[in-house]
């Protein structure tokens, strides 16, 4: 899946817009922009991909992407059946400017702090607890004024943003954007493929064919443009499904590991301790834990 260069929304003016998505379903073009981009996923979920992290979303989220760092929400199966009546895709973005809104505040006093602040977003940012609640109460507020009204509470939020330490980065720290717009559309097809298919047995020769090259060339493409293999990405993948399992309270490990691609239970517990740094067990007790009312 390439990512498409984009300037979103064509009605950007001065500072800032607002863009309102409620859809049976996201759109699934991995692309960037100059513009930065904050954004509450009101109702969703699905795998999301933003620069090297692949990770999956559920309601609720709230994250601010810097300019020109590639992203992608993409939507479950379950939202592309023609009989599924009751799911949806509503997101409420804000999409920005950058060097409009420190030309604009930086007559009003120090910009250091935004600066910083959107200097973190080029890896992604993910807000929590209390953070999050404020900035999507003043997100729902702002999308129904207009004008001064709407600027003052955009402001509000990034006050409540360069303040707070209830985040966490989703890009790796390294992260370095290498698509180009010359890549075709190979990426989008594996991409797609894996999300659709990786409970199954993926193998390298079928995805190396789907973007027309061989098992080799593949390798070197797809890690020259991700910065990982495809092996690290397809279990990135299933263990970001398996954390979603155990967080719904699915508590059977072998199970779990099943319905994540893995027919065998040690490969599942070694590439989960890699990439979350725990066990299976051990996460599944630390969701418990931190679960309310426990």
């Amino acid at each position: 899946m390439k990512p498409v260069f984009a300037k979103i929304p064509e009605d950007l003016k001065e500072v800032f817009a607002v863009r309102v998505t409620n859809l049976p379903y996201f759109s699934t073009e991995f692309h960037f922009h100059h513009e930065c981009q904050l954004v509450y996923v009101v109702e969703s979920e699905g795998k999301r991909i933003i620069g090297d992290s692949v990770e999956t979303f559920t309601n609720d989220e709230v994250i601010l992407l810097g300019s020109d760092i590639p992203h992608v929400w993409c939507n479950d199966s379950k939202y592309f059946d023609k009989d599924q009546q009751e799911k949806s895709a509503h997101s409420i973005a804000i999409f920005f400017d950058p060097e409009k809104l420190i030309e604009l505040l930086s007559h009003f006093g120090s910009v250091k702090k935004l600066e910083s602040l959107l200097k973190n977003a080029g890896r992604g940012i993910s807000f929590q607890g209390k953070t999050k609640e404020k900035i999507k109460e003043l997100i729902t507020t702002l999308k129904e004024q207009e004008n001064l009204s709407r600027l003052i509470t955009l402001l509000k939020i990034f006050e409540v943003a360069i303040q707070t330490d209830e985040y966490h980065l989703l890009a790796s720290s390294g992260y370095v954007n290498t698509y180009h717009a010359k890549d075709n559309d190979r990426m989008d097809k594996v991409f797609k493929y894996v999300f659709n298919n990786f409970t199954r047995d993926i193998q390298l020769e079928h995805i190396a064919e789907l973007a027309n090259m061989n098992k080799q060339s593949f390798c070197r493409y797809f890690k020259s443009r991700t910065q990982k293999t495809f092996i690290e990405f397809l279990n990135e993948i299933r263990i970001a499904h398996a954390c979603k399992l155990i967080a719904e309270g699915e508590n059977h490990i072998a199970g779990i590991a099943y319905n994540c691609g893995y027919n065998s239970l040690s490969n599942f517990n070694r590439f989960f301790k890699e990439i979350k740094g725990i066990s299976p067990k051990a996460y599944s007790k630390q969701i418990s834990l931190s679960a309310p009312g426990e």
